[in-house]
């Protein structure tokens, strides 16, 4: 009988008021839960990144010496021209190997002229509008875009685009 009861009060207007009420107040619960929850995640977020900053920091003031030195050795071994050039290969390649292992890449050799990348020593032909690598004088080394040093290169002109052959339409390809 009391579930009657129960049943009965829901259908009346206070009843349905009172769940209405109920529900709204569960809504509000769950909104400011789901707020507190992105609130949350986002100072996670922000204390991991100021983490991941401060290891990377000495990381990377420990690091420069070490990478600074390779690439002087690096540099040494690209301009052998001794007896065995292939063991001066070798041992160039075990140390891109050894600083590609801790996240130190060269920086691109190759496409337009990035100042942050690039340190343009020379041009090859007339200088006009966009520039390009040309020759890597001498390697650059980056860990994560942060720049060790910058490669030395000597940049020329981009070519201009063909204008016998219309431009390729690579809308309709997926």
């Amino acid at each position: 009988m009391n579930h009657v009861t129960n049943e009965a009060s829901a259908t009346t207007p206070n009843g349905l008021s009172a769940i209405e009420a109920r529900l709204d107040e569960l809504t509000d619960l769950f909104r400011r839960r789901l707020r507190d929850d992105k609130d949350k995640r986002r100072l996670i977020d922000e204390a991991h990144e100021r983490a991941r900053a401060a290891e990377v920091g000495p990381f990377r003031q420990f690091l420069h010496p070490v990478v600074t030195g390779v690439a002087l050795v690096i540099d040494r071994l690209d301009a052998y021209e001794g007896t065995d050039p292939s063991f001066a290969v070798s041992i160039r390649d075990e140390l891109l190997d050894v600083l590609a292992r801790h996240g130190v890449l060269p920086v691109p050799d190759s496409g337009p002229v990035d100042p942050l990348w690039h340190e343009v020593v020379d041009v090859d032909g007339a200088q006009a509008g966009q520039m390009a690598v040309s020759r890597v004088v001498r390697r650059g080394f980056q860990h994560a875009g942060w720049v060790f040093r910058p490669a030395r290169i000597i940049a020329a002109p981009l070519p201009e685009p063909d204008q016998g052959t219309p431009p390729v339409d690579n809308a309709g390809l997926s």
